[in-house]
This record gives C-alpha cells, structure tokens and sequence, in this order.
C-alpha cells in the first residue's frame, strides 16, 4: 500500500504507511498505547509546520501519528512525529478561560534546517495539539510523557542485534505498570470489545 499524504505535510512530517482499511503500519517492535478523536495537529510559530485538522492522534511507543478523519480521508494527510523528536512536553496551564476551551497539547519539536521533523534537528518548534473530539486528555498527556521517558525505540535499535522482543517487553512492562491492556509477561489483560 503506497503512503498517501499531501505535499504540505510531506514536507515537515514524515509520512505514515497505511493499509488499504486505512489503519497505520506499525514499524517493528512498535505498539499503539493511546489514540485521540477529533485532533487538529498545528504550530503557532512556525508557518511551515502543517495545520493538520479534524484527525485521529495516535500515540505509540514509537511515534505520534495523525491520520486524516475516514470522511476527510480522500484529501488528507497521514503523517508522523517520531518521539526522538519530541524534545519537551509542556505542562497544562490551568486558567478560567482555558475551563472552557478545546484541551491543548504543546510540546516541543527538533526540525532539520530544510524544516522536516527530525531527532537530529537544529532547531525547534512548539507544536499544539487541540482536542474537539472526545477522549481523556489529561490521560494521553501522562501517557505521552510516559512514552517519551521510556524511550522504547532506543531500546528497539538496541535490541534488534541482541534480541528484538526486548524493546516490546519494556513498552510492556511500561504500559502494564499503568494498568494498561499488557500484563508484565506481555500477554493481554483485556480482550474484546474492552481491550
């Protein structure tokens, strides 16, 4: 299946595979840990960065992927932030005005100097995600910052010489210790329609 995403977005973040049901491919050793509905994706200092609007965020153990809402799907964008990117995640700012606002998201981004989202980048941007969808924000936020503490995809380039399982069991054993759906020993906790 050939990646689709616009030039905008092809551009600044690097594109996301997606199957023919128009769910992401995961890289290996790579899991979904979270995902919220309803995301604009967007930065308000840098006008490069793509103004990515009404889609799905998924956060990974690798990456945060925005793919496109299925009724916007023909025109939109599937594109990724990789976490060795993400170089700070903000705190939520609690104010009266902000009780009554779509939740937000910032964190910041390294970019390349051509303006691509990379780990190596010279340069960074804020990046805001704004919540219209449902889904609990507060949750994603403990669970992104998780994921960018555990640092699983160092583990993944590490182990893939000395064992490829090792970076799947820490991401597991990180999720587990949250109460998520992977016991210690990486079998699932949950399964059907609560899994």
């Amino acid at each position: 299946v050939e990646p689709r995403f616009s030039p905008m977005a092809g551009n600044c973040l690097p594109p996301v595979k997606l199957t023919g049901s128009g769910r992401p491919v995961l890289e290996p050793n790579e899991i979904e840990c979270f995902f919220l509905s309803g995301v604009d994706l967007l930065s308000e200092d840098d006008p490069s960065f793509p103004h990515l609007k009404s889609g799905l965020l998924i956060l990974t153990a690798h990456r945060l992927l925005w793919l496109p809402d299925s009724a916007a799907s023909a025109g939109g964008t599937a594109g990724a932030i990789p976490l060795a990117a993400v170089s700070h995640i903000f705190s939520p700012k609690m104010s009266l005005r902000k009780v009554f606002a779509s939740p937000r998201v910032r964190f910041q981004v390294s970019l390349s100097p051509e303006g691509r989202v990379s780990a190596a980048g010279s340069r960074s941007v804020v990046a805001t995600a704004v919540v219209r969808g449902k889904g609990d924000c507060d949750a994603f936020l403990a669970k992104f910052t998780e994921n960018c503490r555990a640092r699983a995809w160092q583990e993944a380039e590490s182990g893939s010489s000395s064992g490829s399982n090792s970076a799947v069991m820490a991401a597991t054993a990180t999720s587990s210790s949250s109460g998520g759906i992977y016991s210690s020993d990486g079998t699932v906790r949950m399964v059907g329609v609560s899994g």
